[in-house]
């Protein structure tokens, strides 16, 4: 009940008090008509603080009326403490049915307040990822802050994934699964879609919903390379919590996808100035020094995706008898020609540059063995149906190739060793082919 103890035992003790007022009555016959005064007085008197249960005060004074006497002073003494205590519990049980809504009110505000609390409390960590993220200067290391930060924002995900591709090949980059450790899968039609059309999909399930938020930067041309796209993609985030519950996760993990792509953009324009200090300069490849750099990236990233990665050593046959026939200015076209027709050959993600004079080098990940020699045929034939004149379409070139796969645990500059011991071979053996080194 809402009334405390302490109120029906005052209405107990009013009714008391009446009693005996009306007892003095009875003793003192001259004072009946007082003590009736006194009953009214101390009923009056007991209104303000003790309400309708001040009201039994007045039951004893009856006993005056008449031959009343004191069998009559008893039972209506007896009244005015039943009564008394009738009203008082009369008037907590209404008081419950009037305070116990506003009580559960009281409570549900209560607990949205704090759910609102520590729902504000993960916005500060939106600014930490967004200094985190202006810190990235890599691909790889952009998506694996922006997994790890998701996962900050939204402590509900069971599984987190950055995908991200120049082109319509979407890679998982970073993953992340509940236990923060690697979780790296293909993308699925959802994500595939998300990348494609840059609009945030949520699904929803029992316990469960899944946000998949665009990434993308700016639509600049990437240099040494026209026509390519700058890079976009998509994070998708599964998160075990009730739909009707995920209204603040959601919008945070869109809040950060916003982030994340401007954060993209920033690491695109990093990678275009560097690529322009570091790309050669007549074909647009990469130069020797920086594949190298990001050759050592791709290793690492083809370990945990475990898949194989190919790498490809070309050497044009024969530039020096084209140069002195045609001229210096038809081979640096031809050159070109052939830089074009190498990046046309290899599969999304793959790298290329300028090794030095007519040699190419090139990388790329690969299913498996078989994979290998297909990447290096496809890039002896693009290079063998090229035209580096067209005005002169005589006029042909080829190329020989040595391939082979980077084994665990092998330094990359022994895996490039043995593709240009292979590319050897192949010119050995009569050139315009590919050998696979082992």
């Amino acid at each position: 009940m809402s009334l405390p103890p302490d109120h029906i035992a005052r209405s107990l003790v009013c009714a008391a008090a009446s009693s005996a007022a009306a007892a003095a009555g009875l003793i003192e016959p001259q004072v009946g008509a007082w003590a009736a005064l006194g009953c009214g007085a101390i009923a009056v008197a007991g209104w303000p603080r003790l309400g309708l249960p001040a009201i039994a005060a007045l039951l004893p004074a009856v006993c005056h009326a008449g031959e009343g006497g004191w069998s009559a002073w008893v039972g209506w003494s007896a009244a005015a403490q039943t009564a008394a205590l009738a009203a008082a519990l009369w008037i907590g049980r209404r008081d419950d049915a009037q305070i116990l809504p506003l009580r559960r009110e009281l409570r549900d505000a209560e607990r949205e307040r704090a759910d609102l609390d520590h729902q504000i409390r993960r916005f500060p960590l939106l600014l930490d990822a967004c200094v985190a993220l202006s810190a990235a200067r890599e691909i790889d290391q952009f998506a694996a802050v922006l997994a790890g930060r998701a996962r900050s924002v939204a402590p509900e995900a069971i599984e987190v994934q950055v995908f991200l591709a120049r082109g319509n090949e979407q890679q998982c980059r970073a993953g992340l699964d509940r236990a923060g450790k690697p979780s790296l899968r293909d993308p699925d039609e959802y994500e595939r879609y998300v990348a494609a059309e840059a609009r945030t999909l949520i699904r929803r399930s029992d316990g469960e919903v899944r946000v998949i938020a665009p990434l993308r930067a700016d639509r600049r041309q990437v240099v040494g390379a026209p026509g390519a796209e700058a890079p976009r993609g998509a994070i998708s985030v599964r998160l075990a919590i009730a739909a009707d519950g995920a209204r603040i996760a959601v919008e945070l993990t869109e809040a950060l996808a916003r982030l994340g792509g401007i954060a993209l953009a920033a690491v695109e324009l990093v990678e275009q100035a560097r690529g322009m200090a570091l790309r050669d300069e007549l074909t647009g490849l990469l130069g020797r020094h920086e594949f190298l750099r990001r050759l050592d990236e791709q290793v690492a990233h083809a370990r945990r995706a475990k898949r194989p990665l190919a790498v490809v050593m070309c050497d044009m046959d024969h530039l020096k008898r084209y140069n002195d026939a045609w001229g210096h200015p038809a081979g640096d076209a031809a050159l070109r020609v052939v830089a074009q027709a190498l990046e046309r050959a290899l599969p999304a993600g793959g790298l290329a540059c300028r090794w030095g004079g007519e040699e190419f080098c090139a990388s790329a990940l690969v299913e498996d063995a078989a994979g290998l020699r297909a990447i290096g045929e496809a890039v002896r034939t693009a290079v063998a149906t090229s035209r580096p004149d067209p005005a002169h379409p005589d006029r042909r070139l080829t190329a020989s190739l040595g391939v082979t796969l980077v084994h665990e645990g092998e330094p990359v500059r022994q895996t490039l060793e043995r593709a240009d011991q292979a590319l050897y071979r192949a010119k050995q053996a009569g050139r315009d082919r590919v050998e696979v080194a082992g």
